[in-house]
């Protein structure tokens, strides 16, 4: 009998589209003495304004700046942009983009080097990396709202031939890291990056199949500032089967990536950056897996208590159950994998709702029809779309085969819709209206260059996967990774001093 599908969602999201609130505030002249705050006062209503400043980072080349351990050649790029006036004007509405000048611009750390720069609205900045260096995305003035960047690496050939991509983010100060595996020749990489001027410590935790993993080693790193530190995983975890990394910052914050490379035996098996997930929740949405092969979910479970974990997939025809695992019991602290490479070829988000808060990620695979090599994915949770998001879109070639790029769009609880707006390699937009009925997903191809989602209603989430086909002599190619909420707007509250 199959079990149905139960369960509220207790956890309501409140999701501020914009950076927080502004108070503005007088500074009274003297000594200073202990004696109560003035009392404040609201002098007008709360505006709602442009973000007019907007930082991001990357993690730069994910193999690079490990001591006795071999960089990964290959090609590291940022594409940078801000979106199109015409999409942030139907996301503020009235306010419209700040009407100032403004500025994107492409970093390299921790030497300053500019890379990269325009005052264009729509432009797309391309910044090449090289070396153990990061690099920061910055936008100010009218450039600011709706910035969006992204990383690639791709390597055409030999063993570590693999296409990642990874979303630039804005620090945080707790990151959860789902991915890497037990194999031995399994490679897993944390990159942490600091965008401030002050270092900042970073204290790592990793959850595995049996319960919080005893580390090796000291587990508490300092992150330099505007720099970055890389050590492997398995150096203070060993080989644990289905790692889970929980990243705490103190004295500022960081932006963090596992970097999960897989050789097997003689077969290259690919490469994928994780990006952080959504925060520990009672749920949990993946919002792209494109299945054609093995692939799995993983979910864990930060506290104590034991939760009872329900797992389905969003379809274009609505929601289906899983063939297996569909209902689990995961231990407090603890990890498990659940299969999904037995899912029909085809276009998923995959909905986890739980009695305790989990967080999730999945890995889907590209195999060639023999033994020849392969490519995997990453996809983490993410957080609905507020207002916006998008991003550039690389061009991927292997010079045996060109690349394509697949918008998936889930909606869960309600209906949602949506305008999605394309511009090409030659300038040209194109928008179109997309409506996604309840739990369900709707996918389209996107050209190389730019995507961008305005959400016009409903709880509506995105990711975006990037696939070059096997050639003759070459396997496929893979990465993906959500679209999460760009900052947009912030409300100011203006205030003074009374009395």
């Amino acid at each position: 009998m199959t079990r149905a599908w139960v369960g509220p969602v207790r956890a309501t999201l409140a999701v501020i589209a914009g950076a927080g609130l502004v108070v503005a505030a007088g500074q009274l002249p003297g000594t200073a003495a202990l004696v109560p705050p003035a009392p404040i006062e609201v002098t007008t209503a709360p505006q709602l304004l442009p973000v007019t400043s907007a930082v991001l980072t990357c993690p730069g080349p994910e193999t690079e700046g490990l001591a006795s351990v071999p960089a990964v050649a290959g090609t590291s790029t940022v594409l940078a942009a801000s979106a199109p006036a015409a999409v942030l004007g139907t996301a503020l509405g009235a306010l419209g983009p700040v009407a100032a000048a403004g500025t994107l611009t492409v970093t390299g750390q921790p030497s300053a080097a500019r890379l990269g720069t325009t005052a264009v609205r729509g432009q797309v900045v391309s910044a090449p990396l090289t070396g153990a260096t990061d690099a920061e995305v910055s936008a100010a003035g009218s450039l600011a709202p709706g910035l969006a960047a992204v990383q690639t690496f791709l390597r055409a050939d030999g063993d570590d031939r693999a296409l990642v991509a990874t979303p630039c983010l804005a620090p945080q100060s707790d990151l959860w890291l789902v991915g890497g595996g037990g194999q031995s020749t399994r490679r897993e990489r944390i990159v942490l990056a600091n965008p401030g001027a002050n270092p900042v410590t970073a204290s790592l935790s990793v959850l595995g199949v049996a319960g919080p993993v005893a580390l090796a080693g000291s587990a508490t790193l300092a992150v330099p500032p505007h720099g970055r530190t890389t050590l492997l995983l398995d150096a203070i975890a060993g080989p644990e089967v289905a790692p889970v990394v929980h990243v705490t910052a103190t004295g500022g914050l960081v932006s963090a990536v596992l970097e999960d490379s897989w050789i097997d035996a003689a077969i290259g098996r690919g490469a994928d950056d994780a990006a952080p997930s959504a925060p520990p929740s009672t749920e949990q949405v993946v919002p792209a897996a494109l299945v054609n092969g093995p692939a799995r979910l993983r979910v864990a479970v930060p506290g104590d208590q034991e939760a009872v974990v329900q797992t389905r997939v969003l379809t274009a025809s609505g929601p289906k159950p899983l063939p297996v695992g569909g209902v689990v019991r995961i231990k407090g602290g603890s990890v498990q994998d659940i299969d999904l490479g037995t899912l029909p070829v085809g276009a998923y988000a995959v909905q986890v709702r739980s009695d305790q808060p989990v967080v999730a990620g999945a890995m889907v695979e590209r195999r060639s029809p023999g033994a020849g090599q392969s490519d995997f994915a990453w996809i983490a949770s993410s957080a609905p779309i507020s207002v916006v998001t998008g991003t550039p879109v690389p061009a991927v070639g292997t010079g045996v085969a060109n690349g394509s790029a697949t918008l998936t769009l889930s909606a869960t609880g309600t209906p949602a819709t949506a305008t999605v707006t394309t511009i090409d390699a030659g300038g040209r937009t194109t928008t179109t209206a997309v409506t996604i009925p309840v739990d369900s997903v709707v996918s389209t191809p996107v050209p190389v260059g730019q995507v961008w989602v305005t959400r016009q209603g409903g709880t509506l989430r995105a990711g975006l996967t990037i696939a070059v086909p096997a050639g003759k002599a070459t396997g496929p190619l893979l990465t993906a990774y959500p679209l999460g909420p760009l900052p947009v707007s912030v409300t100011q509250v203006p205030v003074r001093q009374v009395g």
